[in-house]
């Protein structure tokens, strides 16, 4: 299918980019000191959704809760407007009493008595789910410029941003961040709250950096019983492999020097803004007395609070366990994965390879420039946004449901190899 219709994700293809932005350096510091703020004007809608108190249920019928705050959690999401748009002068008599930020430019709060998507003459409309990077939101620019494009003409997506707690100017209602592995706020959007309200309509997923492995970690979590509405998907510069990343910052004088502190800095920020947080044990001792934390570094962000505040040891176990390269495999929806090898933030050395030939519902794009993020071309536009449009068109045309894959075309089912944390093979029978 991208072959015959999306020649720019096709091997050899090749895109102008600047010469003084002809690194991944280069590329990914222009994404991050340029807000882009004379480009891509794209009008949200936010719309808060509560966290109910209440379970899933796994295909083992074994039943969990989708967090452990009993109805205190909300999650942002931002709608895209189509335009030309009106702005409501009275939205902020729609924001709720827990909001104590502004909110990022062209966004304001929904109706909540105001339908957005299904009610034009064209109910048929596929919808776009975005997940942001790292400390980012539905304001960021590499969003942005993706969601001003397919919710025009002659793609006409819905497409909506799902915001991570306390993102985009979310204000949290529960002693609870986000990490890679938290899965759960997707889980209860498509559980809850897309397939209720919109059960007719095509899904396609997008994330971006750490979105792209939350992303790639529910996927990979929910396998053969992913939502059927689910259509496919793509990831933009993940780290697939959390240990090897962390380890890449490191190495390298840029990133222990500037991307690991400048990532460690915003998760602080992020966690200094919200009150709520203080209700867990280790915020407050953090809060009682900061002098006593030695926070530098994105993995000390990660070891004293990403672990414990999810009931883990320490970094490294967080990372081993979050990294989505582990759940690939278990992938049963179309999904496309574009990288870059120039990527200075997560690297390009654990890409998956391997996986991406074994499991026949992957495909992988690299690019030899690009950054993390980044992939402007001579004229400044960013090269991924035209040929990303056109894959989730044609995919939704195509409507790709397996076709010709079958058990024999799939990864061995290791279950059967490996249960209770030990080798079982040919010893469950």
């Amino acid at each position: 299918m991208i072959k015959d219709n999306v020649a720019e994700f096709e091997s050899g293809y090749s895109f102008y980019v600047n010469p003084l932005l002809s690194s991944g350096h280069t590329q990914t510091a222009y994404t991050a000191l340029n807000k882009f703020e004379n480009s891509n004007h794209v009008h949200y809608k936010r719309e808060i959704i509560q966290i109910e108190d209440k379970r899933y249920t796994l295909p083992n019928g074994e039943q969990l809760k989708y967090d452990q705050w009993q109805g205190e959690s909300t999650v942002a999401i931002d709608y895209a407007m189509t335009t030309p748009y009106k702005s409501d002068g009275n939205h902020l008599k729609y924001r709720p009493s827990s909001q104590k930020e502004d909110l990022p430019p062209r966004t304001e709060f929904k109706n909540p008595d105001e339908e957005l998507i299904g009610v034009d003459a064209n109910q048929d409309k596929p919808l776009l789910i975005v997940l942001h990077g790292l400390s980012g939101g539905s304001y960021e620019a590499y969003i942005r410029a993706v969601l001003e494009k397919i919710i025009g003409p002659p793609y006409d997506f819905d497409a909506i941003v799902l915001n991570s707690r306390g993102c985009a100017h979310h204000t949290i209602t529960s002693p609870q961040l986000y990490n890679g592995l938290w899965t759960n706020d997707l889980r209860y959007l498509m559980n809850e709250f897309v397939s209720k309200k919109w059960p007719q309509k095509r899904i396609y997923l997008m994330g971006f950096s750490l979105g792209g492995a939350i992303l790639a970690n529910y996927l990979g979590q929910e396998g053969a019983d992913a939502p059927a509405m689910i259509k496919g998907a793509c990831m933009f510069g993940t780290p697939w492999d959390f240990p090897d990343g962390a380890h890449h910052l490191r190495e390298s004088i840029l990133g222990h020097n500037v991307y690991s502190p400048t990532m460690c800095n915003n998760l602080l920020k992020l966690l200094n803004g919200h009150g709520k947080l203080e209700e867990n044990e280790f915020i407050k001792q953090y809060r009682d007395d900061p002098s006593k934390y030695n926070l530098k570094f994105l993995r000390d962000f990660d070891e004293y609070f990403t672990s414990r505040l999810f009931g883990l040891n320490s970094a490294d176990e967080y990372y081993r366990l979050a990294s989505p390269v582990q759940r690939l495999l278990r992938v049963r929806v179309p999904v496309l994965i574009v990288s870059s090898k120039d990527d200075p933030v997560v690297g390009s050395r654990s890409l998956p390879y391997s996986e991406t030939k074994l499991n026949p519902y992957v495909t992988m794009v690299t690019t030899s420039v690009g950054g993390h993020l980044g992939w402007f071309k001579w004229n400044g536009e960013r090269w991924y946004v035209e040929p990303i449009c056109k894959f989730f068109k044609v995919l939704d045309q195509f409507d790709a449901d397996g076709g010709s894959i079958t058990q024999k075309n799939l990864p061995i089912d290791i279950s059967k190899s490996w249960k209770h944390d030990r080798l079982v093979n040919g010893m469950l029978t």
